[in-house]
């Protein structure tokens, strides 16, 4: 009888390493991981009636929101080693998350809500490989680089980039109408002047690319300012400061 139950603990226990190995040799991960959290947040997944409390090491997956409460921060890892943070009152959808290990390819896409985001980003490896944060107004695309974004209540936005380049273009807007509305043509402005400090970019025509040390803004209404240069000095709020620290102990 001992000879059995030895014989089933074991069993169990080489069962369980065996998957643990299995789960560990993915090649194609599809999920995120808190990697630490100050404070409260929050998953609010779809079809659940309520929200779940996020601890250190939960993963979180596709199409979960994530909300951060007031005085906190909460850090994930993304499966490819990118780094994401968000401060306090922030919001984020996760809209896919994909990373295939073996061939190097990856899509990391986040619909930043409102707030704070900070992002360092690892290299992408393939063509087909892309790395978004997407606001209301605009979409920033990079290769592999350490930016910002931040979205305020207006939907207003600004992104700054501290290593590498980021490409930021504007998010056509779709405008529902009556049949009313589309059964003629309908005359379409030209280009026009836009008041400072959104100037000189039109809609149509802003794709931007921000390189180190320059930010730009989006307006509520899409419309985006040139790239300008900051101040590291005048920048280094408490939030810059304590993800650039973060950013240090990294192992890329």
């Amino acid at each position: 009888m001992v000879r059995q139950y030895r014989c089933f603990v074991f069993t169990v226990a080489f069962v369980v390493l065996l998957s643990f190995h299995a789960y560990a040799g993915r090649t194609v991960r599809n999920d995120a991981t808190v990697t630490m959290i100050h404070g409260a947040a929050y998953a609010h997944t779809t079809g659940a009636k309520a929200a779940v409390p996020i601890k250190k090491n939960d993963r979180l997956s596709k199409d979960q929101e994530v909300r951060v409460g007031k005085k906190s921060r909460i850090e994930i890892r993304f499966p490819d080693g990118t780094m994401m943070r968000l401060a306090e009152n922030s919001r984020i959808h996760l809209s896919e998350i994909t990373y295939d290990k073996k061939q190097g390819s990856k899509k990391l896409k986040v619909d930043l809500l409102l707030g704070k985001l900070w992002a360092n980003v690892r290299r992408l490896l393939t063509p087909d490989s892309a790395v978004e944060v997407k606001t209301a107004n605009a979409v920033a695309g990079v290769r592999g680089t350490v930016y910002r974004v931040n979205v305020d209540e207006d939907t207003s936005a600004m992104v700054k980039v501290y290593e590498g380049s980021v490409f930021v273009a504007g998010r056509p807007q779709q405008i529902s109408k009556t049949a009313s509305e589309v059964s003629g043509p309908v005359p379409v402005p030209g280009p026009h002047e836009v008041p400072p400090p959104h100037h000189e970019v039109t809609r149509e025509e802003w794709e931007v690319i921000v390189q180190s040390m320059q930010q730009i803004s989006i307006s509520p209404q899409g419309v985006a300012s040139k790239p300008q240069t900051f101040s590291p000095a005048d920048d280094a709020d408490d939030w810059v400061q304590w993800n650039q620290g973060r950013d240090k102990g990294l192992a890329f």
